[in-house]
């Protein structure tokens, strides 16, 4: 864990250091040094696995995973080539683990986890027990920031989840391990793995790309003056040759130029109130101010000066800040966009990057007032709970507590369970709520939109993954259903990220024949998620909402509106990899309205369709 060659870089006032610790001292020194930073990991081992649980998003990556081992591609419904999934790394991990091994999906998502964030953890703690010797070579050493992350009750769910938070956590601590290398050695050079490495940011999750761009911005800035236009070049590109190969399968294969859940969520559109709201939902249950100034204070501050003195000062300076300077860009941004409807899971990376660098610290009386984290840790891990450990439709922000469920039929998801004894053989139905407590089979025939089973449902998660891939899921809030995803954000909600419920009329022109009655439409309109989400069009009934429904049977033909809708649907071929990849930036800027005869007069002219009239005549 300790590097040799790190203890001798000299330290200002080495005789004020109290404690000394040698790295090669006796054995038994040795083993409580190792013993001392090990409990934190085997502290959150335990809590970990106590709290293990799958997540509804975290079934969602399960079912893309379920389609590709079926041979349908990385994609959400059969035949529908959407990108419904948040990290391409994860998504990819998984389905490779779960081809080569026989274990169920849902246990692989939930141990992988647990295992990656405990080896970020282990990360964290070697890569910051490196800095610490490049400060205070004599110093025995405390796992002060590992106990900060370890005590904040949510990684104690969010570990597992089925959810990319663990990848998110190894990649970050990996991340510092290649800082503080490439900052311990002189005339260090990062190696073509490593500067990949740094480079997956947007690959674990799209926002990490400011981590990317913070750590290989620091590397380039130290080393400008020293390097020749060729080595800055060879940075750049290496760092960008993963994610640029996969964007060019995601504009081909998908047609856009992000995730269809950044278009559904608007991930550009900013939101800073309820943003802020989120990040008090997150400090504030923690008393999270007293380990932050706690730290900053005690470690940072002196740490920081301590690795700016001498020769290479600048080099151990900036690498040392790299990740609490990502952390906050990072923070900064998810709190400008307006969070998540999720509590404190967006928040995660950016704890972690404020903590690993100072996972490991000096007991020294110059960093004597870190050791505040000590009481607040009891007091955390003992007491500190969010508002609320369970889902409510009236809090802010929810709270998924660890379970212990993993599987569907554990959450009543099996052949008899208490959520799948609506299914009736192929058909329509639509779910009304976030469960499949209440849903309707339709009785006339379906619009063509798929020949298998369809099931429209506001969440998607374990229901799709307990269905398999031979049911066509159509997502009201829009996260794996294109035509939503593209719908004007005319209102915004409180359920952050999902404020696009699918207007009534648009559901009926998708799932009802022409010709269906008054009665049929009005109980799909009766059956909304009002009591969760804000609708962006004003709720119609009888023959108003025949007419809405008619206006929106006419819209699905609009060219442009069918290529979101339907365009992905077509075999892929060489052809429409390029078609694909030419429409791409074109598709992703396009927002539909809302209301149907807006959306019509928009995309396909003036004039009163046929399939209007006739419902304005009848």
């Amino acid at each position: 864990m300790f590097d040799k060659r790190v203890a001798t870089i000299e330290t200002p006032n080495p005789g004020s250091e109290e404690l000394p610790f040698d790295p090669d001292g006796p054995t038994a020194l040795r083993w409580s040094q190792w013993g001392t930073l090990g409990i934190p990991v085997a502290l959150l081992a335990v809590l970990a696995w106590t709290h293990r649980s799958m997540f509804d998003d975290g079934y969602i990556y399960l079912h893309v995973v379920q389609n590709i081992l079926a041979g349908n591609g990385p994609v959400f419904n059969q035949g529908q080539r959407v990108e419904v999934f948040t990290g391409p790394l994860w998504t990819a991990i998984l389905a490779l683990v779960g081809l080569l091994t026989p274990f169920p999906l849902e246990w692989i998502a939930v141990v992988l986890g647990i295992v990656m964030t405990l080896a970020g953890t282990i990360l964290a703690i070697a890569g910051s027990s490196r800095f610490s010797r490049m400060a205070s070579p004599g110093a025995f050493l405390l796992p002060l920031g590992a106990v900060v992350f370890v005590a904040t009750y949510p990684v104690w769910s969010y570990a597992s989840m089925g959810l990319e938070t663990g990848l998110t956590f190894l990649w970050i601590g990996a991340c510092l391990g290649i800082l503080v290398r490439w900052a311990a050695t002189p005339d260090q050079r990062l190696g073509r793995l490593t500067i990949m490495v740094l480079g997956l940011g947007p690959l674990v999750r799209p926002e990490l790309v400011l981590d990317t761009l913070v750590f290989v911005g620091v590397v380039l800035a130290v080393e400008w003056s020293k390097w020749t236009w060729r080595d800055r070049l060879r940075l750049v590109c290496w760092t960008v040759a993963i994610p640029a190969i996969y964007q060019v399968f995601r504009m081909g294969y998908y047609g856009e130029i992000v995730a269809n859940t950044a278009i559904a969520k608007e991930a550009t559109m900013p939101r800073p109130g309820r943003g802020f709201e989120y990040l008090l939902d997150f400090g504030k249950p923690y008393w999270l101010l007293i380990p932050v100034l706690s730290l900053v204070a005690g470690v940072y501050v002196p740490m920081a000066l301590a690795l700016r003195q001498g020769v290479e000062g600048s080099k151990r300076f900036w690498a040392f800040l790299a990740l609490p300077l990502a952390g906050f860009l990072n923070g900064v941004y998810i709190t400008m966009m307006g969070g998540d409807y999720v509590h404190a899971r967006l928040l995660m990376p950016t704890l972690f990057s404020f903590c690993a660098p100072v996972a490991a610290s000096p007991m020294t009386r110059r960093y004597a007032l870190s050791f505040l984290v000590l009481p607040w840790a009891v007091v955390a891990t003992t007491t500190l709970r969010p508002p609320a450990a369970e889902f409510s439709g009236k809090l802010p922000f929810i709270f998924v507590p660890g379970s212990g469920q993993v599987t569907p039929v554990a959450q009543g998801w099996g052949p008899s369970g208490i959520y799948n004894r609506w299914y009736f053989g192929p058909g329509v139905y639509v779910q009304f709520g976030f469960l499949a407590t209440s849903t309707r089979r339709l009785d006339s025939a379906p619009a063509p939109e798929t020949h298998l089973p369809t099931v429209a449902v506001g969440s998607i998660g374990v229901e799709s993954y307990a269905l398999g891939t031979d049911v066509q899921i159509l997502d009201f809030l829009g996260l794996a259903d294109p035509l939503t995803a593209h719908l004007e954000l005319t209102k915004r909600g409180h359920l952050s990220g999902h404020e696009k419920p699918l207007p009534t009329s648009w559901l009926g022109a998708r799932l009802t024949a022409v010709g269906s009655s008054t009665s049929e439409l009005d109980a799909l309109q009766h059956g909304r998620l009002d009591q969760f989400v804000t609708p962006l069009t004003p709720p119609a009934y009888g023959r108003e909402l025949m007419i809405q429904t008619s206006w929106a049977r006419a819209a699905l033909s609009c060219p442009l509106i069918r290529r979101i809708t339907y365009g992905q649907n077509a075999p892929m071929t060489a052809g429409g990899l390029v078609s694909n990849f030419m429409y791409a930036f074109g598709n992703s800027q396009v927002r539909i309205p809302p209301d149907p005869e807006a959306a019509y007069h928009r995309f396909c002219g003036s004039g009163v369709p046929d399939v209007v009239a006739r419902a304005l005549r009848s």
